[in-house]
């Protein structure tokens, strides 16, 4: 009953706005974006949503997408938790962000007096209606709904420039290559979104999986209405910053490409020890074999189950993370098979790819890169070892 109140004290009061056409010429409409948290994991995208204001009628609102209730990672990585829109009194939100010590930058919107009354009705009757879409950061993100919203209710549509094009049109690209270098979270990301394929959807410029890129996209993009006349997306008043008050404490953990370098060295020094001791070798199998299987599994469930436009086509990290290897060890123990060079095809697939990745230089993050080299390093001295066996 008292979210219902709180809903009509504001449809109440917004209705005073958008009931006078012209009357009312401060009207004030904005893009904000946020930035991502040093310590929450579930920022990494940062945030968009935007700012309606008429300091006539002292009304100064958010609106937002917020995700409801879900239960851990796997949610987020198959969209499988509710995202809505709310209504958030601006000081209010601002301050949850200051909290966090997070930076968001307000970026003036240039709308005519009767798009801000639109889109303000619009965004309104939306949050009344509790309507709930599923996230899954490319269909139902913050930055997709939030140029939805916006390109709804113009009177014209938006045409991007030639800033669009530095984002190309790959979801690797749109997502990985903008999140933060040392998240622990990025890893996940780049295996599933490591791929060329497209979801034709959403335009190439639109599929933004952070919210920081929008203001980009905006910069040269313009408003064309039905008589071929432009006008500019972005005002010419300058984005105000808004920086947090409170000390936060920043990310002191370990980035993830560190302790793959470290299970790198880590397997080059146990392999060549387990050349004199067979149970260290043993157990260095056992346990790089059980870390392949974990990923292959993961990755092929998370890319069946999930909704993300990604995972329904071609993932680059089935070359190097795939259950091939499972199965030939499965064959091997009823078959005596020739491991020597199964071990060596399997090393020369994973450096081949690897080198390959390296030149062109667009799908990997070191982390991932570092990860799958300690498996080829290893395969590379079991084919020795196997070889040396042989000889003797």
């Amino acid at each position: 009953m008292r979210r219902q109140l709180h809903i009509l004290f504001f449809l109440l009061l917004s209705a005073i706005a958008w009931g006078q056409t012209d009357s009312i010429p401060f009207l004030k409409a904005s893009l904000m974006v946020g930035e991502p948290s040093d310590i929450y994991p579930q920022t990494v995208f940062g945030h968009a949503f935007l700012r309606l204001q008429c300091p006539e009628k002292g009304l100064d609102n958010c609106f937002s997408m917020e995700s409801g209730d879900y239960e851990g990672f796997r949610d987020i990585v198959t969209g499988n938790y509710p995202n809505r829109l709310v209504v958030i009194l601006t000081k209010e939100y601002l301050s949850s962000f200051d909290a966090e010590g997070r930076v968001v930058t307000e970026y003036p919107l240039n709308l005519s007096q009767k798009e801000i009354q639109r889109l303000w009705k619009y965004l309104d009757e939306k949050n009344a209606s509790g309507l709930s879409p599923y996230h899954d950061f490319f269909h139902h993100g913050c930055s997709q709904e939030m140029i939805r919203f916006l390109s709804d209710n113009l009177d014209g549509h938006i045409v991007y420039g030639e800033r669009a094009k530095n984002y190309g049109n790959t979801l690797f690209t749109l997502g990985t290559q903008t999140l933060p270098l040392n998240s622990w979270i990025r890893i996940p990301f780049v295996m599933l979104l490591s791929t060329d394929g497209t979801d034709n959807k959403l335009e190439d410029s639109e599929k933004t999986a952070v919210p920081f890129i929008i203001p980009d996209l905006f910069s040269d993009a313009v408003i064309m209405d039905e008589n071929g006349q432009s006008r500019p997306v972005l005002s010419d008043e300058a984005p105000h910053t808004y920086r947090p008050q409170v000390p936060f404490k920043k990310n002191t953990n370990i980035p993830i490409y560190l302790w793959a370098a470290f299970l790198l060295v880590l397997v080059v020094l146990l392999s060549c020890i387990g050349t004199k001791y067979p149970w260290i070798s043993k157990g260095l199998d056992v346990m790089l074999f059980l870390f392949y299987i974990l990923i292959t599994i993961s990755l092929i469930a998370v890319c069946f189950s999930s909704s993300l436009p990604t995972t329904s086509g071609w993932n680059w990290n089935y070359i190097i993370y795939n259950p091939i290897p499972l199965i030939i060890w499965l064959y091997g123990k009823l078959k005596p098979l020739h491991w020597s060079f199964i071990y060596a095809i399997y090393a020369f697939w994973i450096l081949a790819f690897l080198l390959i990745l390296f030149i062109v230089g667009d799908h990997y993050v070191m982390g991932q890169y570092l990860m799958a080299l300690s498996f080829a390093v290893r395969c590379v001295f079991k084919a020795f070892q196997k070889i040396n066996k042989q000889t003797i």
